[in-house]
Formats: C-alpha cells, structure tokens, sequence
C-alpha cells in the first residue's frame, strides 16, 4: 500500500517526494516484518515518515533508517 493512504493532505508533498516516502514506508515495513494486515503498526510507522518528510528528510534511506533506528531504539526501552 503507498503512503498516500495515510495521508491526510496529499498536496502538501509534490510526487517526487510522495513516492520517495512510499519507498521509505515499504522498505521500513519489510524491515520490521510488518505485514500489511498489522493496520495500526503501519499506520505508526507511515505517521513517522510523513512528520520526518514534513521536518526536509526527503531521501528514501535516510527515512528508511530513521525509522529503523527510533523503532529499534523503542524496542529496547523497558
């Protein structure tokens, strides 16, 4: 599924960076082994790269490894 679902204001980014973040999404997803039927996991996680996207982190790698990293690093904390 492409970003744009959970998207509340598609215009706010041009296609380019649309599809940059779905890369991102999907990539972050496949990582994390979420499967596409965890909603609420994807939604966290697309939420997470639509605000890093929002904040100028428009490159797929660098919001894919973002992700990772702050996923990982919450994965830890008890």
């Amino acid at each position: 599924m492409r970003i744009k679902a959970y998207m509340e204001d598609v215009a706010a980014f041009d296609p380019d960076a649309i599809n940059v973040m779905s890369q991102a999404f999907e990539a972050a997803c496949a990582a994390l082994q979420i499967a596409p039927t965890q909603t609420h996991a994807r939604t966290v996680i697309a939420a997470r790269v639509i605000d890093l996207a929002r904040n100028g982190v428009i490159d797929a790698k660098a919001l894919r490894d973002r992700v990772l990293r702050e996923a990982r690093a919450s994965d830890g904390e008890d």
